[in-house]
């Protein structure tokens, strides 16, 4: 790397450390909200990290003060909309003020309860207006900016949601994990065994040698060879591995071993071609998401990790 680049990267790594500070507040109502709007945890993450790099790209754009809340908010807002429309998903019209008829507020612990039903049944931007309203406390004026609307098509959309989240009560029903479904695919079987005996040699030869290991955003390695110099080199705790279900996916829970017992270290996915291991994705620093799976496991989270992770 040449010495112009490394200087970019030292003084870029600097100014993302910065803005991390700024953004600490307000990151796990973020990833709250970004998991109610996409309806799934792994797709919240995806648009959480999305979020943050999209904010932190265009800080260089704010010459005034601003609500880092509402500012990191509207980026989410509008990034799944965005990414929606590209899909060719339908996004409704709103109509007028004089729409609206008397409807009490929904209580918010039954907000989180229905999200997933609603999204079956309603535009995102309507549930984004509910959401950002009912669960988060924004004024109507405050969502107007965020979503794109006037103020009189968001009490709209909000009295809307009100009215559907009345009548659509049931639940989804969680996927459960069998003998049978551990068995169908023998690669993760195999991979299973191999994390599980700490072997490196299957490992190695299961990987691709262009496979993409990504982490998080900021650290990407896009090859075996890359790997073998990087990630694999770290030798951590004695790891516990298990293939369960999680949020409808079939993951690798990764436990260490602690002075407290047994704590969630790492959530681990795979996706193979034929029989070559192409795209590896941990979760190691995703502080939010392991924080949900560690309450929905029932596995105490651990907070304290190498190289310098501290969540107490």
């Amino acid at each position: 790397m040449s010495d112009f680049a490394t200087t970019v990267a030292e003084e870029t790594r600097a100014a993302h450390k910065k803005f991390e500070e700024l953004v600490l507040p307000h990151r796990q109502s973020l990833w709250r909200y970004c998991r109610y709007l996409t309806g799934s945890p792994w797709e919240g993450e995806d648009l959480f990290q999305e979020t943050m790099l999209k904010a932190f790209a265009t800080m260089t754009q704010i010459r005034n003060p601003i609500a880092y809340q509402s500012y990191l908010f509207r980026i989410a807002t509008n990034a799944r909309i965005d990414s929606l429309r590209k899909r060719r998903v339908q996004i409704d019209q709103y109509a007028g003020p004089d729409a609206i008829e008397s409807a009490s507020a929904v209580d918010p612990l039954e907000t989180i309860e229905a999200v997933e039903t609603l999204l079956q049944h309603l535009p995102p931007r309507q549930i984004a207006v509910f959401l950002l309203m009912e669960a988060f406390g924004f004024s109507a004026a405050d969502v107007a900016g965020m979503v794109r609307m006037t103020e009189g098509s968001v009490y709209s959309a909000l009295h809307r949601a009100r009215v559907a989240i009345r009548q659509l009560r049931n639940g989804t029903p969680k996927p459960k994990w069998t003998e049978k479904d551990e068995q169908a695919n023998p690669l993760l079987m195999e991979l299973l065994q191999a994390l599980r005996e700490g072997e490196a040699v299957p490992l190695l030869q299961m990987l691709g040698d262009s496979v993409h290991n990504d982490a998080q955003p900021g650290f990407q390695e896009y090859s075996k060879r890359e790997m073998l110099e990087g990630s694999l080199r770290h030798r951590g705790p004695a790891l516990h591995v298990s293939l369960e279900w999680l949020w409808g996916r079939r993951v690798f829970i990764i436990q260490a071993e602690t002075p407290q017992g047994l704590e969630l270290h790492d959530i681990h996915e795979y996706e193979f071609d034929k029989d070559q291991i192409v795209y590896h994705r941990g979760y190691y620093f995703c502080k939010e998401l392991l924080s949900a799976a560690s309450k929905e496991l029932g596995i105490p989270l651990q907070l304290q990790k190498d190289p310098h992770i501290d969540w107490r």
